[in-house]
């Protein structure tokens, strides 16, 4: 069963996202102007870029939240997968960047130097800690909420703090074997691999969001549930006329057509509904369960 709840813990995670990523792109920034180092160029781009994915996704859930009225439950999913593939586009991009901007240092290379490289060092090492928290609570959240857009901003996250440690790892290098010629290619190296890590992640977000958007029949295991279910409770009610049911994004919508004994009050027959629809909701994750009385048993 869908709640406000379950909304309002996506925005606190976003919103907590968006304001870490604001603070990383001010900090970046200033260890890009005071340090000569290709590979905090590329830092800096990917995590202005990667601020304006989790920008993005934080604004859609704003307004999944502000719309959660339970009109447009079917629009939200869709929502939820668009912003999807706005952020796997944007990693994308971010990774191209990235290499572009590699084979021109390596075609141009120098060694790191400035103030901002040591900002930098400890930079990484506070953001990675921060990035793979965040990963690790956006996974949480997504596996309990089935969001696309949460489990996109965890493996966002996690190719952030993956980011951290290899831009660590070059500067470090960078500096302690500066005694060799060679070293001057460290910088760009080390963004390659960054920007592999963002494709291999941007490839596996927009293959997911794609799947989800189209609308579909449930599998064959969530099928039978709902038989089962239903023929438990052959007893509960007359006729069964019909069983409707789509999966949108990451949410499961269901709807059972039954026809009730005329003799039974309303009563009863919200009884059964509602024991029916959390008997379903409760075995199929995301699920949203609706039984209807069937047009015959209006007559």
């Amino acid at each position: 069963m869908f709640g406000s709840s379950g909304n309002v813990s996506k925005e606190e995670a976003a919103r907590t996202a968006a304001i870490a990523g604001a603070i990383d792109v001010l900090v970046t920034l200033s260890a890009l102007i005071a340090a000569h180092s290709s590979v905090l160029l590329a830092d800096f781009l990917k995590t202005s870029l990667e601020f304006v994915a989790v920008l993005l996704s934080w604004l859609a859930i704003r307004r999944i939240v502000g719309g959660s009225n339970h009109q447009f439950d079917y629009g939200i999913g869709k929502l939820e997968n668009l912003s999807s593939l706005l952020v796997g586009s944007i990693m994308l991009l971010g990774m191209l960047v990235i290499v572009v901007n590699a084979i021109a240092n390596i075609l141009n290379p120098s060694h790191i130097q400035g103030i901002g490289v040591w900002i930098s060092l400890v930079a990484q090492i506070v953001f990675g800690v921060i990035n793979s928290t965040l990963s690790w609570r956006s996974f949480r959240t997504a596996r309990a909420e089935n969001s696309p857009l949460l489990k996109s901003q965890a493996q966002l996250f996690f190719t952030r703090a993956f980011g951290n440690v290899f831009i660590l790892l070059a500067l470090g290098f960078s500096l302690l074997l500066s005694g060799f010629s060679w070293s001057v290619y460290i910088d760009p190296a080390a963004s390659l691999v960054i920007a592999a890590s963002i494709l291999i992640s941007a490839i596996g977000v927009l293959s997911s969001s794609f799947y989800d958007l189209l609308d579909r029949t449930l599998e064959e295991a969530d099928q039978i549930v709902i038989l089962r279910e239903l023929a438990q409770r052959f007893h509960d009610y007359e006729a069964l006329h019909g069983i409707r049911s789509r999966r949108a994004g990451g949410q499961v919508f269901v709807e059972v057509f039954l026809e009730f004994d005329p003799d039974k009050t309303m009563g009863e027959i919200q009884t059964v509904a509602d024991a029916l629809c959390r008997s379903i909701e409760a075995q199929i994750p995301s699920s949203r369960v609706a039984v209807a009385l069937a047009k015959e048993a209006l007559h």
